[in-house]
């Protein structure tokens, strides 16, 4: 490995570096960055003489790393997010800024938030890029690095290195296609639920879920936005079994197979409302007790007092006040 002579290094080839590394495309961090992608791979040649190593090679689904560049990518990037805070204004005027936040939320929370909001940053900050990312088990480490900004979701026990805000509760409704023969009643029984197959929403990680909610990098994430159970064991308590129809992770698509089928879904309630009538479905309250899931904002706590930041999780807090102020929902 040659010596790396720090100060003759040109910050410009990092920000290539860290781009290649989370886009994955040459073309892609060209985009981000606003180059082209000859000056992208030229950058790329540079970095790889200095470095001495391959550092992203192409392969069948785009530019991976080299185990150098692996170890190099998080460290890089959490440098580079320290620079940027270090660099960054006192204030924050989100009228001339010019930045990318990154948040991470399911396709529930996008459906629910993310139309709003977005219509809010691009009323009032015109200049910011919102990028949205799935969590994932690794979602300790990208709060940590800089990689995501903020992550929203229902989460467990934390520890000492993030801080979080309450944004709303979020209920469950049982949905089926409107002209179901058992939509035609007004509400729904313990036992006229035991007669419809289910289509179970599994995101793949509630196998290794306790209680629902996964534990990793000092973060409790939910992974299951159901009734805790409640279904379960109110069918348990007949000495009753479900009727499973079938199984799938995209609840956006289990919405699309429900319209479509005999089959009945347990989903959040206000994904339910928004999509009800684009899909033709009946919502029908639970016929059992079930506690409500509490959703929320969480960030690294040492960036609190980020001006940025505290202005985003600012708008947040404002859609989170309507959804919490919308009774239909």
């Amino acid at each position: 490995m040659p010596d790396i002579h720090f100060t003759a290094l040109d910050l410009n080839l990092l920000r290539v570096f860290d781009a290649l590394a989370e886009e994955g495309s040459v073309t892609r961090a060209g985009e981000r960055l606003g180059l082209t992608q000859s000056a992208v791979s030229h950058a790329l040649g540079r970095l790889r003489l200095v470095l001495g190593d391959e550092l992203f090679v192409r392969g069948p689904h785009g530019m991976r790393p080299t185990a150098r560049a692996e170890e190099i990518a998080p460290r890089l990037r959490e440098g580079l997010h320290r620079l940027q805070l270090a660099l960054a204004p006192a204030a924050f005027d989100p009228a001339k800024a010019q930045r990318r936040f990154t948040i991470a939320a399911s396709g529930y929370v996008c459906t629910v938030m993310m139309p709003q909001l977005a219509a809010e940053i691009r009323r009032s900050a015109p200049g910011v890029d919102l990028r949205l990312l799935t969590p994932g088990p690794g979602l300790g480490e990208d709060l940590l690095t800089g990689r995501v900004d903020i992550a929203i979701g229902g989460f467990g026990r934390i520890d000492a290195r993030y801080a979080r805000e309450h944004l709303f509760q979020e209920t469950t409704a049982w949905v089926m296609r409107a002209d179901h023969p058992a939509a035609a009643a007004d509400r729904l029984t313990v036992a006229s639920l035991a007669m419809i197959p289910r289509l179970v929403i599994a995101t793949g990680e509630e196998g290794r879920a306790v209680d629902g909610l996964v534990a990793e990098g000092g973060i409790e994430r939910r992974v299951v936005l159901d009734d805790g159970g409640a279904f379960a064991e109110a069918m348990a308590a007949r000495g009753w079994r479900r009727l499973t129809g079938m199984t799938m992770q995209d609840t956006l698509s289990a919405l699309a197979i429900v319209a479509r089928s005999d089959m009945t879904a347990l989903v959040p309630r206000r994904l339910a409302v928004a999509l009800a009538a684009q899909y033709g479905l009946k919502l029908f309250e639970p016929p059992y007790a079930a506690e409500p899931i509490e959703m929320e904002a969480l960030w690294r706590r040492d960036l609190s007092d980020s001006p940025a930041l505290d202005w985003l999780r600012g708008r947040l807090r404002w859609v989170a006040s309507a959804l919490r102020a919308n009774r239909d929902v």
